[in-house]
């Protein structure tokens, strides 16, 4: 049973399961209204309807239909957005809008099913998933530049839905306390809300003074793209979804904690990406040292969004916890090493 607290935490994207567009209809949508011709396969995703569109020619496209529960203009943020960042920094390797016939960087379509819904569609762009590929340093440091060359691009970047709550924004972690009755553990809670408590203490009160902007907040392992080959070499960063106007830190935060993996020294994976990120951006001294602070409460919100989900869509209990141990393995991992000793690390990474 979900109680009412936590029905509230969640945003109405994640309240809302991926409802699937059959392949025919989505077909249709990319001949009528982008004049292309090819086969779909459906791609499963956490709250949108994605499908892979090939063409004769082995061209491939994503074409993007959203949860019916978005925001016309929160799809129009993330169209604009990406064609921002084209703008700003064409090198950095974020997929491109590809327009309709009429010349739109997306629209809103009725579904079979009668809900309208938003569509995008945008190229593929090349490359594995840094989750499947090898890691090292130089890779983690690499990325790190790439986001700060991303918050740079979208410093001027500005749009009505920027300030939408969104489920994944950390401005609003206070609500994960209401989603840990979905762990039957003592212990597991008891960990979670520590962490919870340390956020509320440390970041909450400062909040306010942080420098913020438009923040890609998602820099995960399955949003970047490597080559296969060399993998050193970022190829693409896709996934605009979770954007939001929230504090810098919590863009560096949230990168900082899918760079852990499955590395022995998950402070020093940090360090990889701050010593990158520090090349581009500034980070002053109060930041950080709330680094660490962000980073373990992104671990949080990766165990308990999941798990409340898993709870609300039983049938894919699976799909959205298979991640979860990993997490928690990562938590225990920063949990052998002193917080004090940890930002110490950080704050002299790139001095």
């Amino acid at each position: 049973m979900i109680n009412n607290a936590a029905a509230r935490v969640l945003g109405a994207e994640l309240e809302t399961g991926a409802i699937a567009v059959p392949p025919d209809q989505a077909e249709r949508i990319a001949l009528d209204h982008y004049g292309l011709t090819g086969k779909v396969e459906w791609l499963w995703g956490e709250k949108d309807s994605n499908y892979r569109l090939t063409l004769e020619d082995g061209t491939g496209y994503l074409l993007k239909i959203l949860n019916p529960a978005e925001d016309p203009n929160v799809t129009s943020m993330h169209s604009k957005a990406l064609l921002h960042v084209e703008a700003m920094d064409p090198g950095i390797p974020v997929q491109r809008i590809i327009r309709t016939k009429e010349g739109a960087a997306d629209f809103r379509f009725v579904a079979d099913d009668g809900g309208e819904r938003g569509v995008r569609m945008v190229t593929f762009v090349p490359g594995m998933a840094q989750r499947t590929a090898s890691h090292s340093p130089l890779q983690r440091e690499k990325i790190g530049v790439l986001l700060g060359r991303m918050q740079k691009a979208l410093k001027s970047f500005s749009h009505e839905a920027a300030s939408h709550r969104i489920t994944w924004d950390m401005t609003h972690a206070m609500g994960m306390r209401d989603l840990l009755p979905a762990f039957t553990d003592a212990r597991e809670r008891a960990r979670l809300e520590k962490a919870i408590n340390d956020f509320e203490a440390e970041i909450v009160p400062v909040i306010g003074a942080l420098p913020a902007q438009v923040i890609h907040n998602d820099f995960n392992m399955e949003n970047i793209l490597v080559d296969p080959d060399r993998p050193d070499d970022v190829t693409g960063i896709i996934d605009f979804g979770d954007m939001v106007f929230a504090p810098n830190l919590f863009d560096v935060g949230v990168a900082a904690a899918y760079q852990i993996g499955a590395e022995a020294e998950p402070v020093e994976a940090m360090c990889d990406l701050i010593r990158g990120y520090r090349s581009q951006c500034t980070l002053s001294d109060a930041e950080i040292d709330l680094v660490y602070t962000a980073a373990v409460m992104r671990l949080v919100m990766r165990l308990a969004i999941p798990q409340w989900r898993a709870k609300l869509f039983p049938e894919d209990a699976e799909r959205f916890t298979i991640r979860s141990a990993s997490v928690w393995e990562q938590l225990a991992r920063l949990d052998a090493i002193p917080k004090s000793q940890a930002i110490d690390r950080l704050r002299a990474a790139d001095r």
